[in-house]
């Protein structure tokens, strides 16, 4: 098995290769030409690796929440990806990917993906031996993270790009030790997309190339404005 992973949900587009012994291949840049570097990096990754199309029995991508933009790209690749080769699609949560990024962490983990104007997508997980989740995908106003944190006993850690604009709203009246994930971990992964797919396909939790969508959560800003 192997499974090609794509994320391009945030200001990070990500590719990876990945099969049941770990990652064989990973390209990460921040930058949000998505629609033009994605492919190439695609096709790059696969040349390094030397797999061939051919090779890839699923596909692993991002299916939200993030950028209404790039959240569309990723799934347009992906699905016409899956078509040509006629393989499943694996969606994966941003937010699973985020925490799986720091899912050693014996604590609360705390994704938080800015969906602008005060707002974040988030949900809430327990690290340590195993990655469990402990509350649904929602869209919070960012003030309030602070105090549902606090209803837990662990220390917490935040994760994502809501961090760096956030960063001092989150750290506010905690009653527990605050930590926030290094550079390196805090943007979007695709090996972790991709690591989480293969447990989703151990459990048959497959999308065709038809029936794929992204999860958005909230309309687009413009369509917001619009009483």
């Amino acid at each position: 098995m192997k499974v090609l992973a794509i994320d391009s949900s945030s200001k990070t587009a990500t590719a990876a290769l990945v099969d049941e012994t770990g990652v064989i291949g990973e390209f990460s840049i921040n930058h949000l030409r998505h629609s033009i570097i994605l492919m190439p990096m695609i096709d790059e990754l696969l040349k390094m690796a030397e797999i061939k199309k051919e090779e890839i029995t699923h596909i692993a991508v991002c299916e939200g929440p993030g950028s209404f933009t790039g959240l569309r790209i990723g799934a347009a690749t992906a699905k016409g990806l899956a078509q040509s080769l006629n393989v499943p699609i694996a969606g994966v949560s941003s937010l699973d990917g985020l925490a799986f990024n720091v899912r050693e962490f014996r604590g609360i983990i705390c994704p938080v993906v800015d969906a602008l104007r005060g707002y974040v997508y988030t949900s809430l997980y327990r690290g340590g031996a195993e990655l469990t989740s402990l509350s649904d995908v929602t869209l919070k106003e960012v003030q309030s993270l602070p105090d549902i944190v606090n209803k837990y006993n662990d220390d917490v850690i935040y994760i994502g790009d809501g961090v760096i604009p956030y960063k001092d709203v989150l750290n506010r009246e905690s009653s527990k030790e605050v930590f926030f994930a290094s550079s390196v971990n805090n943007i979007s992964r695709a090996s972790s997309i991709g690591m989480i797919a293969l447990e989703k396909i151990a459990r048959g939790e497959l999308s065709t190339y038809i029936d794929f969508k992204p999860y958005y959560i909230r309309k687009p800003a413009a369509l917001e404005n619009i009483n």
